[in-house]
């Protein structure tokens, strides 16, 4: 009778337990799948139990390069030069990001008429435009700046873009890519009368050099140069500096 007894009050305590636990049941239900997520290791699309996927992030970064370089700034205000400052360029933003000290100032890109740099390991410092002071081939003005990458009589230039390449994960498939990724795309331009003019293709990349065509048409073949890659145009516009001196 007593060992009775003592079943019974284990199913009474048992029963009253349930009755006022205060965890909702689904709660520890959510509980005990993060949990075999943890030990198991499983994939985020292995788990059918119509839990909704974490929201997507964003790869990448809108800076020119994240790493911050040596540079002097010239503004557009009395052509005022401030030198030898950490600086990095945020495309997006068109700011410059300048390190004072152990604080970070924010400068607009419209109040800056050009800037340059120079890498660690590098000889020669690298110069940057504001884009705004030129136009495109129908008159619209451009925004951000453009890299210098040959100077003289028809210079080259490069501008950097951001592009977006958006998720395009497929849950029930579990297939594709479920983040945002920024990507950073070069257009190549060379100047001539106050307008930046987009690369022509290779074919007719040598008439852009008029009198010299002909003479930069024979390099191009020589070297088997192309007109999409940047150390070939580098090459070209540097040979035809040459042509014109």
């Amino acid at each position: 009778m007593l060992r009775w007894c003592f079943v019974f009050l284990l199913i009474a305590i048992g029963t009253r337990g349930q009755a006022q636990s205060v965890v909702p049941p689904n709660i520890r239900a959510g509980n005990t799948i993060d949990k075999l997520t943890d030990m198991r290791g499983l994939e985020t699309g292995e788990m059918l139990f119509g839990i909704p996927l974490a929201p997507g992030k964003i790869i990448g970064d809108t800076y020119l390069d994240t790493r911050w370089k040596i540079g002097s700034i010239m503004l557009y205000e009395k052509d005022k030069v401030v030198e030898r400052y950490p600086i990095r360029y945020d495309i997006h933003a068109n700011e410059l990001d300048i390190q004072v000290g152990q604080n970070i100032k924010v400068l607009s890109g419209n109040k800056i008429r050009s800037f340059s740099w120079i890498d660690s390991a590098a000889t020669e410092p690298v110069y940057f435009i504001n884009a705004r002071d030129f136009v495109n081939e129908e008159g619209v003005k451009f925004t951000g700046f453009f890299c210098v990458l040959v100077d003289g009589p028809l210079p080259l230039l490069c501008k950097t873009e951001l592009v977006v390449r958006k998720a395009d994960y497929n849950e029930q498939l579990n297939v594709g890519r479920k983040d945002d990724t920024i990507l950073k795309k070069e257009h190549y331009y060379y100047l001539q009368a106050g307008k930046a003019i987009e690369m022509p293709s290779r074919k007719k990349l040598p008439a852009i050099f008029t009198s010299h065509a002909s003479e930069v048409e024979k390099y191009i073949k020589d070297n088997h140069i192309g007109a999409s890659r940047e150390h070939d145009l580098v090459l070209v516009f540097n040979y035809y500096k040459t042509l014109v001196k």
